[in-house]
């Protein structure tokens, strides 16, 4: 960095107006280990589908000698269960089961099952294996979930958290993870092992939002810290203040990174599972709710890709800080570039292509600068 930006050039940082909301307010650097259960459900259906997946499941009537079992009968629900638990994952529900094509010699079948952590979307072909009827597994998708009890220790987390900072806005120390009790308190907010290695199913897009804004009211503590106000919708416009909140992005560094990839990576898991469910074309996008959802990722995924671009233009943080949230920023912009309005995409191209020409680093500058045309190609 060479020297103080320009106020009238200079990315805007995130005056820290709107953290404490669900999405982060444009130019803002905020808003948007568990052991991964996903990680290991994924794997583990992985390996299912690595070698020819069948079970014979045989007959116990006469008729069964020439007819198949539909789709939803206990045979083969009873079959899918057992091939999956003989690859470690374990079926609690079969639902929304049905016919995609029948006849005398096979099924084709669809279903969702429900597992620990997340849900599975499965093919399933039933038909005959010499004298013997089998169920075939022939595709599995996954799709994580957030566990409500998991939701509930992110809120109590973020409290605890709050508890301990409630000075912090008056005499600028706000919680650091070098203490193990407010490291504990970050891990189980700020950790997104438990849904990443899956797209998130839609019906928890909200909960996502909810565990965004614990997210928030952390990063907050910190951006406010020093400033004499406690409540973000009360900050004055004041230079000084402005400037304290700045500098506390590099006062801060190692908290604020955590801050910065918990919000970047969610938005994206939002964005990754309102793609999820277009794709699908299973719901009616059209619905004003859906719609509204739709969009409200789209700015939260924007305003956040925005801040996290805007910190790597503060003096103070080393270029190692840097090259590791562009690390996290290039590995979300091919998502960007699909889930974006072009709109959107191009603003995100604009506001990248100004904050490289505050870096110093030229690496940093060009991967920036690819960064912005990853994004909305020139």
């Amino acid at each position: 960095m060479s020297g103080e930006c320009p106020d009238d050039a200079r990315p805007e940082k995130p005056s820290p107006d709107g953290i404490g909301d669900t999405r982060p307010a444009p130019d803002h650097p905020v808003a948007t280990k568990h052991a991964s259960r996903i990680t290991q459900w994924v794997a583990a259906a992985v390996s299912v589908l690595a070698a020819v997946v069948f079970l014979v499941i045989g007959a116990t009537r006469l008729t069964d000698l020439f007819i198949l079992p539909n789709c939803d009968d206990e045979t083969p629900r009873k079959a899918l269960a057992q091939i999956l638990q003989d690859k470690n994952v374990k079926l609690d529900q079969l639902n929304e089961v049905r016919s995609i094509s029948s006849n005398r010699s096979e099924r084709i079948c669809s279903a969702r099952a429900d597992i620990t952590g997340g849900i599975l979307s499965l093919d399933y072909r039933i038909d005959w294996s010499g004298w013997n009827q089998s169920v075939t597994l022939t595709q599995m998708a996954a799709e994580a979930r957030i566990d409500a009890a998991r939701l509930s220790q992110i809120r109590d987390a973020a409290d605890d958290f709050l508890t301990l900072a409630k000075d912090a806005h008056v005499t600028g120390r706000p919680p650091r993870q070098t203490d193990p009790t407010v490291r504990a308190l970050l891990d189980k907010v700020f950790d997104l092992a438990s849904i990443e290695g899956a797209t998130l199913t839609a019906s928890d897009i909200a909960r996502a939002n909810e565990w965004f804004a614990a997210g928030d009211r952390i990063g907050t503590v910190y951006i406010l810290a020093g400033t004499g106000v406690s409540d973000i919708t009360r900050l004055p416009t004041d230079r000084n203040v402005q400037q304290r909140t700045h500098r506390n992005v590099a006062a801060f560094a190692p908290e604020f990174a955590r801050y910065l990839d918990f919000q970047t990576k969610l938005a994206a898991i939002m964005a990754d599972a309102e793609l999820n469910r277009a794709a699908k074309a299973d719901e009616d996008l059209e619905r004003p709710a859906l719609k509204r959802e739709f969009a409200e990722v789209r700015a939260t995924l924007a305003e956040s890709l925005t801040g996290d671009l805007t910190t790597l233009a503060y003096d103070g943080l080393n270029d190692e800080w840097r090259r590791q949230r562009l690390a996290v920023l290039m590995q979300v912009a091919p998502r960007a570039a699909m889930f974006l309005s072009p709109e959107q995409a191009r603003a995100l191209r604009e506001h990248a292509l100004t904050v490289a020409t505050f870096v110093r680093e030229r690496p940093i500058q060009d991967t920036v600068r690819a960064f912005a045309d990853a994004v909305a190609p020139p």
